[in-house]
């Protein structure tokens, strides 16, 4: 198989789904209350690389200590000469010389990713496993837990590859917009973090920061007819004049009727989008929800945390990755002919 030809490939597939994600959030610029999806990619697994001829040869492994353990802010970094570090990924075995991880919240060792807030999070990463393939949990002593799990190949592996990039996973920005008056009675905008609850259609509880709500047969609802929760249930408002406080408190004509029920969410990772600008909580996921400590603002809407100007910067580099990844197919496709046709003549 060539291997140009295959990383080219996965270049190609790659930026076609990291281009949708971006119109996506282009064409939700003046949706209120959006918030922007990230692409994340990876490489393939870097596979060993073993020689075709697999005569009995020596080779001089040392087996030298592997260099000391960097530990910052709970990253630790280490690095071998000798041998491989192996992690576990969807796709197989990935061997590298050199690692970064943190110890998740289990004790096992395992790549992360560092969210908008600067937090180190481990959902859907890899683990560190050792030769016999076991998942490794954190010790005293980090340096000799490695030492103990570092791969020494056999004399005739001279190296690795990998097989291109993949998709690996969207990241929801919930940065939040800007605030714009509208001066509407069921405009709505959250001053700080949080979310509106809905009531989904099979009764499940929904989150968006969309405020721009409506009265459907007297209830308070979103744009599609889904009614907003309160803290008593759903809201009925009636006909009157409706008057909501910063802290939430909803009236009708200066009468109490109930309070929103907005929650501040401490794992936002455990959220997917579902369409129409609402939230819902991924299968087996757990939601910590705090109480919401903002303002409430009435006759205003949070817009859409996309910014137009960098989403059209990166569409231009988007454009250009694409088309340099054509090029790197072109040209081994044109090498295999001129070889293919070379020796055939011969």
């Amino acid at each position: 198989m060539n291997r140009g030809l295959y990383i080219g490939a996965t270049s190609l597939l790659a930026n076609q789904k990291k281009l949708d994600v971006l119109s996506n959030n282009l064409a939700n610029i003046n949706t209120s209350g959006y918030k922007r999806d990230i692409s994340l990619t990876e490489s393939f697994p870097e596979k060993l690389l073993i020689k075709i001829n697999r005569e009995p040869e020596v080779r001089n492994m040392s087996r030298r200590n592997i260099d000391p353990v960097e530990n910052d802010q709970g990253i630790y970094t280490a690095r071998t000469q000798d041998g491989y570090f192996v992690v576990e990924t969807p796709t197989g075995k990935s061997y590298v010389k050199e690692i970064k991880f943190v110890v998740d919240e289990e004790g096992y060792l395992k790549t992360s990713y560092k969210n908008l807030d600067d937090e180190n999070k481990t959902d859907h990463e890899n683990y560190i496993i050792d030769v016999a393939g076991n998942r490794i949990q954190a010790g005293e002593d980090m340096q000799n837990l490695l030492q103990g799990v570092v791969y020494y190949p056999a004399p005739y592996v001279i190296g690795t590859m990998s097989g291109g990039v993949k998709f690996q996973k969207l990241f929801i920005d919930f940065t939040p917009g800007n605030i714009i008056d509208t001066g509407g009675k069921l405009d709505l905008a959250l001053k700080d973090f949080g979310f509106f609850k809905i009531q989904g259609e099979e009764g499940d509880n929904l989150y968006t920061r969309g405020g721009s709500f409506a009265l459907t047969g007297g209830y308070l609802t979103d744009l599609d007819g889904r009614r907003v929760l309160g803290q008593n249930g759903e809201i009925y408002l009636g006909q009157g004049n409706i008057d909501i406080s910063s802290n939430g408190e909803v009236r009708v004509d200066d009468v109490y009727v109930d309070t929103l029920d907005i929650v501040n969410i401490d794992n936002t990772e455990h959220l997917r989008k579902r369409g129409d600008n609402l939230f819902y909580v991924v299968e087996n996921g757990e939601i910590q929800e705090l109480p919401y400590e903002g303002e409430v603002l009435q006759g205003h809407l949070e817009t859409s945390n996309m910014n137009p100007l960098s989403g059209m910067v990166e569409m231009v580099n988007l454009l250009r990755e694409f088309e340099a990844s054509q090029k790197v197919i072109r040209m081994q496709d044109e090498m295999l002919e001129k070889a293919a046709t070379e020796i055939g003549r011969v």
